[in-house]
């Protein structure tokens, strides 16, 4: 028996069974239900997402032999040779193949014959952007008013590149990237069908490295069946798909909290000898800064294994390290090689610290220090002497708070400064200039010599003189 890959057996068949895209679905339904059918659909959105998928259910509602229906019983004549790709009415098409003006005339020939099998004719016209300019011209005409019995639907992961024209023909709806939660919820029904155990980890990680795709992730589901079997666990998935798994994320935060360089890029080998992809770790990375971030904003949990983080993590620190890795993983492609790439940016989080943690950071250890030593030096029971070194540190504490001030306050007007000193130097650069022109034509224009405009009007003077003399002297002879 030929294997079907789960993309294709479970592809939806009805409106119902479509997931990830309730508006798109919700209007259609409400269309077919009250007989308001357009003669022309164009579908948009990223890959496997549902757009050639719902193409085809709606030539199943259009042309079911229970009449035209949002809910197609699946099971007659024409819903299976739909399904099965054998029913003449339903043309399909690929636009990035099939893109020259002669193809889609000839696509276009038979458009005024009735449907064979069918109510209607259905035209499905895959990647569409791809048409040639002279295939749009050909195909506007068609498209604006077909037959009664014609319907056009246009399936695009780049509707920008479709001309105005030919958008404004069409009711158009934009499909969403599905969500984690639903792929994975998708993703849990298939494999409960299908017989094969899993874990939560394994599921999750499917579900987010189909990156809001639906087909994407169907298929990494089929690539981990065939590594695992019959049981889908988080170390298999993860090995086979090069990512770090949660607990390594948690590791390599850790080192980076507290600052331990030695364990980082000893982590790092390890993650070099199990040979994972170090954009999946960044982005691992993110998702796990990004948790911490909104655990501290919402007063909600991380994770158990980002919990221990959650109180060693300063705010600003949390910002700048989801800057940093953004910035890493965006740079990566222009590394050496990967690792490269990524302990720089790892060094990059070790080292650079914002201004805030700088200015608390020395606190602890300075207070400690210097509480150690005048405990050391003063007697335990003279009360004074503890008194006043309590009033000393809280007025040391004040102060540092007041440079620390002052260094932020210095800092944001360091910009403002910098403005008015370039607006200043070019006042300054504009009266020089001013004075070099007025200068120029003073000398230009002196008493010793007589101005050019001068010179100009005597030579001009003379010359019609000139020309005055030897028009008189033919008269005086």
């Amino acid at each position: 028996m030929t294997y079907q890959v789960l993309a294709r057996k479970y592809r939806p068949g009805s409106l119902a069974e479509v997931v990830g895209q309730r508006q798109t679905v919700k209007a259609l339904v409400n269309a077919f239900d009250r007989q308001q059918l357009h003669h022309a659909y164009l579908f948009s959105g990223t890959r496997g997402v549902g757009k050639t998928t719902l193409a085809r259910i709606i030539a199943k509602c259009l042309n079911c032999e229970t009449g035209v229906t949002s809910t197609p019983c699946g099971t007659c004549t024409n819903c299976v040779a739909i399904s099965d790709g054998s029913f003449v009415d339903l043309i399909e098409v690929d636009g990035a193949s099939r893109n020259k003006v002669e193809e889609t005339r000839d696509l276009l020939e038979d458009i005024s014959y009735l449907a064979t099998m069918g109510t209607y004719k259905v035209y499905i016209i895959d990647e569409v952007h791809a048409l040639s300019d002279s295939s749009f011209q050909t195909l506007l005409k068609s498209l604006e008013e077909p037959p009664e019995h014609v319907k056009f639907v246009l399936a695009t992961t780049n509707p920008d590149k479709v001309p105005v024209t030919v958008r404004s023909r069409c009711i158009q709806f934009h499909l969403r990237t599905m969500a984690i939660e639903t792929i994975d919820a998708h993703l849990r029904t298939v494999l409960d069908q299908e017989g094969i155990g899993y874990d939560d980890e394994s599921v999750r990680t499917l579900a987010r490295l189909g990156q809001g795709s639906m087909r994407d992730a169907l298929s990494l589901t089929d690539q981990a069946i065939a590594l695992c079997g019959n049981e889908l666990d988080e170390a298999s998935v993860v090995d086979m798909l090069g990512c770090a798994p949660q607990n390594d994320v948690a590791v390599l935060l850790e080192y980076l909290v507290a600052r331990d360089r030695d364990g980082l890029f000893a982590a790092v080998t390890e993650l070099v000898a199990r040979g994972v992809d170090f954009s999946e770790v960044l982005a691992g990375l993110e998702s796990g800064v990004h948790a911490l971030a909104m655990a501290k904003a919402t007063n909600t949990s991380p994770g158990d294994a980002l919990m221990s983080l959650l109180d060693r993590c300063d705010t600003a620190w949390l910002q700048q390290a989801y800057q940093v890795l953004i910035m890493g993983g965006r740079d990566l492609q222009y590394a050496p090689e990967p690792r490269v790439g990524f302990e720089m940016t790892m060094l990059r989080l070790l080292d650079f610290v914002p201004i805030e943690i700088q200015d608390r950071a020395p606190e602890p250890v300075i207070e400690s220090t210097e509480s150690t030593q005048r405990t050391d030096q003063a007697p335990t029971t003279s009360e004074p002497s503890s008194s006043n070194t309590a009033k000393e540190s809280l007025k040391k504490q004040e102060s540092e708070e007041e440079s620390s001030q002052e260094r932020r306050k210095a800092w944001q007007e360091r910009p403002i400064q910098m403005q008015a000193k370039r607006t200043e130097e070019r006042r300054v650069a504009r009266e020089r200039s001013e004075e070099a022109k007025e200068e120029a034509m003073r000398v230009f224009t002196s008493d010793d010599e007589p101005p050019y405009v001068q010179i100009l009007k005597e030579r001009f003077d003379a010359d019609l003189e000139a020309e005055w003399l030897a028009e008189d002297k033919p008269n005086q002879h």
